[in-house]
């Protein structure tokens, strides 16, 4: 993978191209900020080393021509990833491509909106400050370990602004829950199969050498944990996602989903 830029947009997109074939295994080489004559024969350089299939997002016409011709020199074929979205593009509207290396990541408004988001994760992180819930996009709830963090920092990186409430066994829920307005913030419930939640929790315990009794991975615990945090959700009345077999990713998407419904129905 050769890109101009941060490789980001090839590497995930190669990366769930690839996920499709079962039983392929892949060495993958990722050649990053490739904007000079210079950088691009040291990434060559080392493809010839180790030769294989080179996609690359390269968009500056003399970068580019240099790089065909290095791979056709050593003998592999060199894919314009962006090509096909690229052409497709110029005739629907009718204008070509500003062929501007890394132009996903300048810094606009968006820049700003992202870094806003991500700054909003961290503080309202675990409950903290739960009476200004309403200034978030998403309030994520649900018992520990149903990755309530990392999915608001997904979703901030997307611009959008998430806190997350753990529902603790045996404690009172946040008043500030039961007073969100009815406009915003979406309110989402993230929920787990008590067995994965066990095996997550047990092995959180490993990793910090913590052998004290405790209910946190107890089974049964687990149970009355979700069966309890569900109930709540019922009486919140909000959407409910079961986190069990969803990769973080997956679970943004839906929530985003939400928050799209929840615009569109607003008129925004």
């Amino acid at each position: 993978m050769i890109s101009d830029s941060t490789g980001e947009t090839i590497s995930a997109a190669l990366r769930a191209t690839v996920a499709m074939f079962e039983g392929v295994r892949v060495s993958y080489r990722r050649h990053v900020m490739i904007r000079s004559p210079e950088s691009l024969d040291t990434a060559l350089a080392a493809v010839a080393k180790e030769p294989g299939l080179v996609f690359h997002t390269v968009v500056e016409a003399e970068l580019r021509a240099r790089l065909e011709r290095g791979c056709h020199e050593i003998g592999v074929l060199a894919v314009p990833f962006l090509d096909p979205m690229l052409s497709t593009l110029t005739a629907y509207f009718g204008k070509p491509a500003a062929m501007r290396p890394g132009a996903q990541h300048a810094v606009d408004a968006r820049y700003y909106t992202r870094v806003a988001a991500l700054d909003f994760a961290m503080a309202y992180d675990d409950g903290h400050s739960a009476e200004r819930l309403r200034e978030a996009d998403a309030v994520l709830i649900g018992v520990s370990r149903t990755s309530k963090t990392p999915t608001c920092v997904y979703l901030a990186v997307r611009g959008i602004k998430a806190a997350n409430v753990p529902l603790i066994a045996g404690r009172e829920a946040p008043r500030a829950l039961f007073d969100l307005p009815a406009d915003k913030p979406v309110l989402v419930g993230l929920t787990a199969k008590p067995s994965r939640l066990a095996q997550i929790r047990q092995n959180r315990i490993e990793s910090l050498s913590h052998d004290r009794a405790t209910d946190y991975a107890d089974l049964d615990a687990i149970r009355r944990e979700v069966i309890e945090a569900r109930q709540l959700m019922e009486r919140l009345a909000c959407p409910i996602i079961d986190v069990t077999r969803r990769s973080i990713e997956e679970t943004s998407a839906a929530i985003l989903q939400l928050i799209e419904a929840r615009r569109a129905g607003q008129g925004a």
